[in-house]
């Protein structure tokens, strides 16, 4: 992880480095291990370097290379591959990611991209073209956000050096804040503010002198299939993949950290890890416990996993609050905390900070990547091959205790209801479908002033028909939008405390190869994630590697909830600004039915109102429409 920060004025009236340095110095947090600056008459870029791998002691950014010059907050993992392919004769282990990323740009131009395997964010002047060439990772690890006018663009790691510029204002994007309320995370390309964009996932973005183009450079393919001789052969395969990302993204210049919460994504990056990290390189796990919420403790999986030899657990109790404190949210947030967990996952970065870890392993997007098969069920249906689907329904309701008639109805004819059906169901009932499932607190007039009803229609129907398929399914969730929301939030999280989080499941030589599989190998004899299960056998734990369920963080929740019942009774006495969006009246009833009797859809209504009113806090009176 690093900070980039640059302007290109179109205007021809000239870069004042003064803003350049303000720009860098708002994200400093981001690279304590150095900046640079350079400028020319159009141009201005900016770097805060966070060293996290052995080649990055040579990395000095802004890098210019003739006409070219890059800032790049980058991590690139096919970087034998392009060595290779470039053939450069610099000994590798002195080519920082940035120089590889720039002869890459110069032997292929804007279709260097393509070529790129890893999690990156850069921009690259070209002096010669006076054009400015900007690019995001595929999934959307590493953020890119951009202000765009007649004559001029600018572009940075945070919104926060963006407003910096006095050219910029504040003025919050009520869209969004539709958004985050509903927890419908649907566009990919507004911010919290107004004036600021973000750049999609797999997008690039080139401006020159008059115009700026902007487009997806990679797709997911959701029709290609691989066809193997054997489960064996698919175990194998999977595996070899999987180590392949984990190893990429073990190259660190110092102590190694995993996210170990005892789930299935996050264990099995761990085990994967230590069985390829050299046997006296210790690997550092940092786990949440809760000893007030007994059915929210994972201790009894995660004790399984660092029994293990070179494991150097670390236990994190969380805190009582929900939120981090607002001096945090203010200093390191551009937008409102939206996970329901993000409390406990600053705790654990906190952590990890205080050990010396620099990079941190994650599970996240593991559910997506490797897929649970139950598309399969529905597909089985639709076939005739009914004594497979009975047989995968009667193993399903052993593991997990519930009757096959209601798996039947649930999870292989209501996926068959085409979304059209269900919309007309809900109107003749009169369902306030908003209120009822997203949130039970919003302002009307919020609610009209945004069009927040129809929008949210759009970005919850799942476009199911009769015939849609267990890759389909598979394929929406690794490219849903709330994706990029999800990194965007915890790389803010790890940038407050220098480190750099890693995820093996974003690889993509890993999602194009699970996505492609038949579900079979997702769905067999009841276990959901087979293949990830049967592939890592020899190293996960069975306690973990046959738990059918997910722990419920309810609990945990909910008691770190009740500790800001203050800061709710106060936020119902003078809403403030939040007012604009939210109904005090059913706030305060929200409260009241959270106080007698919690419920999801409460504490997320009482958690999202005190996210957003404590980032509200941090913005100007006048930032607000």
């Amino acid at each position: 992880m690093s900070g980039i920060a640059g302007v290109f004025d179109r205007s021809r009236g000239g870069v004042d480095p003064d803003v350049i340095e303000t720009m860098s110095e708002s994200i400093a947090h981001r690279g304590p291990d150095g900046g640079g600056r350079w400028c020319d008459e159009r141009v201005g870029l900016g770097h805060q370097l966070l060293a996290t791998t052995p080649e990055a002691s040579f990395d000095a950014q802004p890098l210019r290379d003739g006409q070219f010059v890059v800032t790049a907050d980058a991590r690139i993992d096919n970087r034998a591959e392009l060595l290779s392919t470039l053939s450069i004769s610099k000994p590798a282990h002195r080519i920082p990611d940035s120089e590889l990323l720039l002869r890459a740009y110069r032997r292929w131009g804007k279709r260097c991209v393509e070529r790129l395997i890893g999690s990156f964010a850069f921009a690259i002047w070209d002096a010669n073209e006076r054009t400015l060439f900007c690019g995001r990772d595929r999934v959307g690890v590493k953020p890119f956000y951009y202000h765009r006018t007649d004559d001029l663009l600018a572009f940075a790691s945070e919104p926060k050096a963006l407003l910096s510029l006095s050219s910029i204002d504040g003025v919050v994007d009520e869209a969004k804040i539709g958004e985050f309320l509903t927890g419908a995370f649907d566009d990919e390309t507004r911010s919290y503010y107004e004036s600021i964009a973000r750049l999609p996932p797999a997008h690039t973005m080139t401006a020159g002198p008059s115009d700026v183009d902007v487009r997806r450079y990679w797709t997911l393919d959701p029709t290609r299939t691989i066809t193997l001789e054997s489960d064996r052969a698919y175990e194998r395969r999977f595996r070899e993949l999987l180590e392949r990302a984990v190893r990429c993204r073990l190259r660190c210049d110092g102590p190694v950290g995993s996210d170990l919460s005892g789930g299935l994504d996050s264990s099995s990056i761990t085990v994967v890890a230590r069985d390829l990290l050299p046997s006296d390189a210790p690997l550092h796990t940092f786990s949440n416990v809760y000893e007030n919420a007994p059915s929210s403790d994972e201790r009894e999986f995660i004790d399984t996993v660092v029994e293990r030899e070179g494991i150097d657990p670390h236990y994190v109790f969380a805190g009582t609050a929900a939120l981090p404190d607002r001096a945090s949210v203010r200093t390191y947030f551009d937008r409102p905390p939206h996970n329901t967990l993000h409390f406990a996952r600053w705790e654990k970065t906190k952590r990890a900070r205080d050990v010396g870890v620099d990079v941190m392993l994650g599970g996240d997007l593991g559910d997506s990547a490797v897929g649970y098969g139950l598309g399969l069920l529905p597909e089985l249906f639709r076939t005739g091959r009914l004594r497979h689907l009975f047989s995968e329904l009667r193993a399903i309701s052993d593991l997990v205790d519930t009757p096959v008639r209601q798996l039947f109805v649930r999870q292989t004819l209501y996926p068959m209801v085409p979304e059209f059906v269900r919309y007309r169901y809900r109107r003749l009932r009169n369902r306030p479908v908003l209120e009822e499932e997203a949130n039970p607190t919003l302002s009307p007039e919020f609610v009209d002033r945004t069009d927040l009803r129809s929008r949210y229609a759009a970005a919850t129907a799942t476009g199911t028909t009769l015939t849609r398929t267990d890759r389909e399914w598979q394929w929406q969730s690794i490219t849903a939008a709330t994706n990029a929301a999800n990194f965007e939030t915890t790389d803010q999280i790890a940038a407050a405390f220098g480190i750099e989080p890693r995820y093996p499941f974003t690889d993509t030589r890993l999602l194009e190869f699970s996505l492609a599989i038949p579900p079979t190998q997702r769905l067999s004899n009841g276990m959901t994630r087979s293949i990830l299960r049967r592939s890592l056998s020899d190293l996960l734990p069975d306690r973990v590697r046959t738990r059918p369920w997910k722990t419920m963080m309810n609990e945990a929740f909910w008691n770190a909830l009740a500790e800001e019942e203050p800061r709710l009774r106060a936020l119902t006495a003078d809403p403030g600004p939040l007012e604009r969006y939210v109904d005090v009246v059913d706030l305060e009833a929200a409260l009241e039915r959270f106080d007698d009797r919690p419920t999801t859809r409460d504490a997320r209504a009482l958690w999202r109102a005190l996210s957003l009113a404590t980032w509200l806090e941090t913005t100007s009176a006048s930032d607000h429409p």
